[in-house]
């Protein structure tokens, strides 16, 4: 049996998980690198119900260079929405997804913004000059 550290049993049906509340993605688009952090704070389950800890933050920091070759989730765990196998899913592949999230959400917005805020205005045809005899 996998043992995983970031979870641990306190008494039964109640357990401890480090969960990664934030992560940020700091890229630097001239070199191709950056890094990732994960903020993780304890959480706890009691009988399977999260029961919220002000516990302190725990920070895991790492490269990207370190990680972008790396496939984390296992073979057979499927993406819930569309059913696709995630295991061959690489960091760098992530990272592509998380990039094309940002293209189309950043163009739905102005696309947005740009129909609120600056609607095409109406043309008007300027009044005809009045001639004189």
């Amino acid at each position: 049996m996998k043992t995983n550290a970031r979870v641990r049993a306190i008494a039964g049906g109640v357990t401890a998980e480090m969960i990664a509340e934030q992560v940020n993605l700091i890229y630097n688009a001239q070199s191709g690198s950056g890094a990732v952090t994960f903020q993780g704070r304890e959480c706890l389950f009691v009988n399977g119900q999260f029961e919220p800890l002000a516990g302190s933050v725990d920070i895991l920091p790492l490269p990207l260079d370190a990680i972008l070759h790396r496939c984390f989730a296992t073979d057979g765990q499927l993406d819930p929405v569309t059913g696709v196998d995630l295991g061959g899913v690489s960091a760098a592949g992530v990272m592509l997804v998380i990039k094309a999230a940002y293209d189309v959400l950043y163009n739905e917005r102005a696309a947005s913004f740009a129909q609120t805020f600056m609607p095409e205005a109406p043309v008007q045809e300027p009044a005809p000059p009045v001639l004189e005899p």
